[in-house]
């Protein structure tokens, strides 16, 4: 049974392992590394445009979190809190990419979305700010000449020093009305220009909706072609061009955008991070099986240890052999021989030792 759920909790690392490195070499090539790449050729109509050091890092990152997997299941590491935090930390990296590929891949219109919302945010403040200072130039323009017109009209009519009629000091307000007319009227003009060319670049903004990150920067190409004359009319400065990020750190800006995250952030998250230690966390959550009950083994080498401890102990005693003679049989009486002692050898009396 150990075996069985050992061979299971294997495959499920592995499966799971290929996926987050298959996450994280698709982060890798759509934001850091996606360069060099080598053209294979799989099979018929099918071309894989793959990049080495992408692939190369991605492998990596999951052999080296499969290792520690393996080293805390073989119970050759501890999981503790510490020992969780500290894999946490290293499965990080990871996680940054299967939160960034998770994301982009159930929102797929994210990305371009949020990059044309940007370049798009930073050209209609612009356009905004450049209307109010166009807007506020022409009405400085036209106070200017309705000023004029009205000195022109209180000296004809002799609301000032000289008498009423068209006099000298007439004249002279006319003179200055006229040619404030003029050359207010080449302002109005390039300033009605530019506002036609404001109108144009917001009809642009509203019409234009990117499909592709591609039509992004065709978009703000056309933008500034349009708002470079508005530009030359204000004292806006023209604003400077929107680099589109990388979907990595995109998704980051929005995932630690505390203002407009969500229960999809959340969830994401949640889900990006058991990708990589969902299986560890499952491993350390089921119970140890219980330990039995052992009964105490007797301990043979414990009577012969004191045995030895005792004769150490001991005074050396040598014991004394002393031979006993054996019995003989008794002979008959009609013929009794004489009783002569036979000696006998010391080995050859097997049954004659007797110790004291």
């Amino acid at each position: 049974m150990v075996i069985i759920t050992r061979l299971i909790m294997y495959m499920a690392m592995t499966l799971l392992g290929i996926v987050s490195m298959w996450t994280t070499y698709v982060s890798l090539h759509d934001s850091i590394l996606p360069e060099p790449v080598i053209r294979l050729h799989l099979g018929t109509n099918v071309v894989w445009d793959c990049s080495i050091f992408a692939l190369g890092l991605s492998v990596a990152i999951g052999m080296m979190l499969f290792a520690l997997k393996v080293a805390i299941i073989d119970e050759q590491k501890r999981l503790n809190v510490l020992g969780l935090l500290g894999l946490t930390v290293v499965g990080f990296i990871s996680i940054s990419f299967n939160l960034d590929v998770l994301y982009r891949t159930a929102d797929r219109d994210f990305f371009v979305r949020y990059s044309s919302e940007k370049m798009r945010a930073v050209y209609e403040d612009y356009l905004r700010n450049v209307q109010t200072e166009l807007l506020a130039k022409e009405q400085k323009l036209k106070k200017e000449v309705a000023k004029q017109e009205g000195e022109l009209d209180a000296e004809v009519k002799g609301l000032r020093r000289a008498p009423e009629g068209y006099g000298k000091m007439a004249k002279e307000e006319d003179y200055k009305l006229t040619v404030l007319q003029k050359t207010a009227a080449v302002d109005l003009e390039s300033i009605e220009a530019a506002i036609e060319k404001k109108e144009e670049a917001d009809t642009l903004l509203k019409a234009t909706r990117p499909a592709k990150i591609e039509d992004v920067a065709e978009l703000q190409n056309q933008l500034r072609v349009v708002i470079k004359d508005v530009g030359a009319h204000s004292v806006v400065p023209m604003p400077e061009i929107v680099k589109i990020e990388s979907p990595l750190f995109v998704v980051f800006a929005k995932i630690f955008d505390y203002k407009n995250i969500g229960i999809k952030e959340i969830f994401f998250v949640i889900i990006a991070f058991f990708l990589d230690l969902g299986d560890i966390i499952g491993y350390s959550l089921i119970p140890n099986k219980p330990k039995k009950k052992q009964e105490p083994t007797p301990d043979f080498e414990q009577p012969e240890r004191i045995m030895r401890a005792r004769l150490s102990e001991a005074p050396c005693i040598v014991p004394r052999l002393e031979l006993v003679e054996e019995p003989q049989p008794a002979l008959p009486m009609d013929d009794p021989p004489e009783a002569q002692p036979v000696a006998v050898p010391e080995t050859h009396r097997p049954f004659g030792i007797r110790w004291k």
